[in-house]
This record gives structure tokens, sequence and C-alpha cells, in this order.
């Protein structure tokens, strides 16, 4: 009896994982009725119903939960042959598949990443820019992304957590505002000024609004719902953002903003590195991942206890 191609069964994986045929057929680029047509063909194939098509969600009958389990064991050992053959390989092939929250995706992970794809042209990118660490984390668990690069993390979470390092944050003004022309401001001189800050619990908020509290200082706080409210209030002269450095290194490039060195005033927020625990990074992913390592050895180092 014939088998069924893998691609019948991918495509009858991500049905399952997706609990939607419609879903399935548009994240694969393909017609519903193709979509439609392989799950008839499996189950013409086994001779049993595979699927229950629900008005709200299609979900596995106990045959096809049962070959779902055995099939998803079976793309896994094809995922580590290919990299098992990768590492055998000069060079590196294959596809780097990942996500990163929006405010790292825009700052160091944009320029090692076109690094990157000049040194591997042979690697296919597959890269989702998400709007928040939930949004890149659910990338991982639904097995779009190989990994992801977020900047918070919470108790609780499948997946396995790494941190990879520091990135300190900035306090960017504006070249007219009072700030840029002092000479050597201390945490003081912030009282007299609006800090503008995202909402929390992103970008360090808790550890900037800490370090104020401890040092008996209270400016003005503003919060807002964007990296890029914040800067363009920044670059409005609405007050002094406390941002990541490499999100606002083009605007310092320009001239539009200005970074104040603030004595005592040296905030940060960590980036992590998480994955599925069943699936160890592809030689891929590594080699990615130690680029990302090494492009921010010049930011603040994790301390020796992470």
């Amino acid at each position: 009896m014939k088998r069924p191609s893998i691609h019948q069964l991918e495509v009858f994986c991500r049905i399952v994982q997706l609990e939607s045929m419609a879903r399935a057929a548009e994240e694969l680029g393909v017609a519903p009725s193709s979509v439609s047509m392989q799950v008839q063909e499996l189950e013409r194939r086994y001779r049993t119903r595979l699927l229950v098509r629900g008005p709200r969600r299609t979900t596995p009958t106990p045959a096809g939960a049962a070959l779902y389990e055995r099939v998803v064991a079976l793309l896994q050992g094809l995922d580590a042959a290919e990299r098992d053959i990768a590492q055998l390989q000069d060079g590196l092939h294959g596809t780097l598949r990942f996500a990163s929250s929006r405010t790292i995706g825009a700052g160091l992970v944009r320029r090692v990443l076109q690094v990157f794809e000049c040194a591997h042209p042979e690697v296919d990118v597959s890269y989702s820019i998400m709007k928040s660490s939930q949004s890149a984390k659910a990338e991982v668990l639904e097995e779009r992304a190989e990994f992801a690069l977020v900047g918070r993390v919470g108790p609780g979470w499948p997946l396995e957590v790494k941190p990879l390092f520091q990135e300190p944050l900035v306090l960017a003004v504006a070249p007219g505002h009072p700030l840029a022309r002092e000479a050597r401001p201390d945490l003081h001189t912030l009282a007299a000024h609006t800090l503008l800050l995202r909402e929390p619990p992103v970008l360090g908020h808790k550890r900037v609004l800490g370090i104020l509290e401890d040092a008996g200082v209270h400016p003005r706080v503003l919060e807002l719902g964007s990296t890029e409210a914040v800067k363009s209030g920044a670059v409005a002269g609405s007050g002094a953002a406390v941002l990541p450095r490499t999100t606002i290194a083009d605007e310092i490039a320009a001239g539009t903003l200005v970074a104040c060195s603030v004595t005592g005033f040296r905030p940060f927020r960590t980036v992590y590195l998480t994955w599925l625990s069943r699936s160890p990074l592809s030689p891929v992913a590594e080699s990615f991942v130690r680029l990302v390592q090494g492009s921010a050895a010049d930011l603040e180092p994790l301390p020796r206890s992470a």
C-alpha cells in the first residue's frame, strides 16, 4: 500500500496545531481545497476519519490524535537528521527561523541579521518581529519559529530560557533640551525634568523607577505605549527618553537625539533566548545566536552569576 507523503503529513499536523483547515491553508500558502484534498487522501489511506470539522475549530478523532503523535515524532526525527547532515557539510545550510519582540528586532537584531545574510547567502531566513515578548514566545510554542529573542520572561513558561546579554538603557534628549547642555548631570538633575518611559512592565520600567526611588529623586514620569512614541516625544523635546541603546542608534547618528551620561543612572534590560526544550538548536540557529552575542559584546556584560 502506498505510504502518505511527508507533505500530506505536514499539512495534517498544521491543521491539528492550528485547529483550522482555513488557517493551515493560509499559513502554507495554498488553497483551502488543496488542504481538504490532502486530508481526504489520508483518510482514504487509513480507511478512517481523522478530523472532526466543527463550526469553530477542527479537532482530531482518536485515530487522528494517534497519527498526530507519531507524525510529530517522525518530523522531529527528520529535522534532527537534517541538522546532523548540515553539521557534516562545509558551511551552513537550511533555514534560520526565529522571532523577536519589536524593540529587540528594531535594534540589535536588524544589524546582526544583515551581517549574517551576507556571510551565509545559502541560508534561508524566516524572521518575525512581534509586538511583544508573549507574541514572540507563541511563535516558538506553535513551532513557526525555532527560537525567539525576548526582553521579558514570566514564571511557568513551557520553554527553555537563557539570558544572552544585558543592554544599557540610555537617557536620550533632543539637541535643544536643557540636559543636552549639562556638563555633568547626575540623578538629582533629573528631578526637574520629564522622563519618557514605556508603560510597565516592559523595557526596565521597574528598574528605572527603582534607581530613582533609591536616590530620592522624583521627576515627572510620562508612560507611553510604544517605543516609537517615546522616541518621537524625545525628538519633539517633550522630555528625556529612557530606551535601549540599539533602538536609538539611528537617531543619534542623524543628530535628532543626544545620549546623556548621567552619574549614578545605569539602568539596563536583559535579552533572553527561548526555545522548545525538546528541540536542541540547529547549527544555523546556534551560529546566529553566537553572532548576536558577539555583536553585543561591547554592551553591558552579564554578571557571572546570571
